[in-house]
């Protein structure tokens, strides 16, 4: 790419959620020219220090694998999960300095450019449930306003909540009322998934680990299987996730004053791929609206804050 670069005006953008990061390098024309996917998570939030210096890291190496710098970026725009924290942002500004950058970097949530890029008014809200959850749409005013997303540890009904719930029920003796088999099938995929035969000493190991939001969600996507194979303890896990989602969705729509009874969500997140977790969601919000419509973004998550930073600076630009 570096023989023909001078031609481009330059964007990297990236988007760090808690599990994954991934990075594009798109020109202004709207051609991308390089993508990388990392599967490992970046929130700000957790242990500041290293999860900042493995942002700037995973940016240098993106670039230096393809021949080129920091120099060659006219423009870096970064979606972060964490971001609402302050000591997390200071450190990121230092390690933005240390490359000279901050001057033409755009900090933003994770969340906020894929709702900005795909809704300019209070016709949709955004509903993102994956390792963790948030509710976003805009008021009358203009304003956005949000519905959870308030840290990992207290987002209920994110990916990382179930995977909570399952811990929870495999940490005490099988409940009276729960069938023999179904707790069985339970602890079977527990084991299968994270590759054990104990699961105490993992648990305890697990719960230290900067890696455990990523970990201990990835459990909803087994579990999610098991609950459409017709096992009751996974079912019941997943409709409260769902019904949690769909009472932050209602209070969201109460304050902005959501001007329809047929709802627009635009979708993000993996768990929101699975389809009985989207029917829970409808059946839990069906005695407030009248249908639920989904719209799920064509783009990879990687573009929108590098788009969102386009439309700010008022550049037309539309990827190819």
């Amino acid at each position: 790419m570096k023989e023909n670069i001078s031609q481009h005006k330059l964007f990297l953008s990236l988007d760090a959620g808690a599990s994954t990061l991934r990075q594009v390098v798109f020109a202004e024309s709207g051609e991308t020219l390089l993508f990388n996917k990392i599967e490992k998570g970046a929130n700000i939030s957790v242990n500041s220090e290293d999860t900042t210096k493995f942002i700037i890291n995973s940016i240098d190496s993106f670039l230096y694998k393809n021949n080129c710098s920091f120099d060659d970026i006219n423009h870096f725009s970064l979606g972060l999960a964490g971001i609402s924290n302050k000591n997390s942002r200071e450190m990121l500004f230092k390690r933005l300095d240390e490359k000279n950058i901050t001057d033409r970097t755009y900090l933003t949530s994770d969340i906020n450019p894929i709702f900005e890029m795909n809704c300019s008014d209070n016709s949709a809200v955004l509903v993102n449930v994956g390792t963790g959850s948030v509710c976003i749409g805009r008021d009358e005013a203009g304003k956005l306003v949000k519905m959870g997303g308030l840290g990992l540890d207290k987002d209920i009904g994110s990916g990382f909540w179930m995977g909570k719930e399952v811990i929870l029920n495999l940490s005490f003796a099988r409940d009276i009322e729960q069938d023999e088999n179904e707790f069985s099938e339970l602890l079977d995929m527990f084991k299968t998934h994270f590759k054990i035969s104990e699961t105490s000493e993992f648990l305890e190991s697990v719960m230290k680990r900067d890696s455990r939001y990523a970990e201990i969600s990835s459990i909803a996507v087994p579990l999610l299987n098991l609950a459409e194979d017709g096992n009751e303890i996974a079912l019941s896990i997943v409709q409260q996730s769902s019904q949690c989602m769909a009472d932050q969705i209602i209070l969201l729509a109460d304050q902005i004053a959501y001007p329809s009874t047929e709802l627009l969500i635009i979708a993000n997140g993996g768990i929101l791929n699975n389809l009985l977790y989207r029917n829970s969601l409808v059946d839990a919000l069906a005695f407030d609206f009248r249908s639920i419509n989904w719209l799920f973004p064509s783009l990879s998550t990687a573009y929108y804050p590098g788009l969102f930073s386009c439309k700010i600076l008022g550049i037309d630009t539309t990827i190819k």
